[in-house]
């Protein structure tokens, strides 16, 4: 009886831990989404810092201005440290994003204007967008900024 009961809860055991290593296979097998590195200012003035995240693309069959996309929703989010200014005013949302001929026309919305005392100057912001997108898509070959409908910064390559 004794080691009926014995052999049960090792059976019991041995399962359990199945159990587990096959979960652990699954959740460190799962697309986790691509790495990538986002740039923002430092709140000093010292510097420019990165930050890496893991970016889900839902579909590797989704076109890559869609990937540059939500790569530019995850930068408009700001970071996640501490000590680091935002792009853009909390709000700011991309209008319209498209690739012509391989340049990336990006529109935000009108928040992008009005900088904050967290958040990096226009001007600033709008380097700094450009160069975390060339960073990150090498097949961008030049970035086209537009607010509220309106290009800026003629200069930005």
């Amino acid at each position: 009886m004794k080691n009926k009961l014995t052999f049960t809860v090792m059976g019991v055991f041995l399962f359990l831990i199945l159990i587990l290593a096959i979960s652990i296979f699954f959740f460190t097998s799962k697309n986790m989404g691509n790495r990538r590195v986002l740039y923002f200012e430092a709140m000093d003035g010292s510097g420019l810092y990165m930050e890496s995240r893991r970016i889900m693309e839902y579909s590797p069959l989704q076109e890559e201005v869609v990937h540059v996309q939500q790569f530019v929703q995850e930068l408009l989010l700001g970071s996640v440290t501490n000590g680091f200014r935002s792009l853009f005013q909390q709000g700011t949302k991309i209008e319209s994003c498209f690739v012509q001929d391989d340049i990336l026309f990006i529109n935000l919305s009108k928040e992008a204007l009005f900088p904050g005392v967290t958040t990096s100057a226009t001007k600033n912001a709008v380097d700094l967008l450009v160069f975390n997108i060339k960073k990150n898509f090498s097949w961008v070959k030049s970035v086209e900024i537009y607010i509220d409908g309106n290009k800026v910064y003629e200069n930005v390559v």
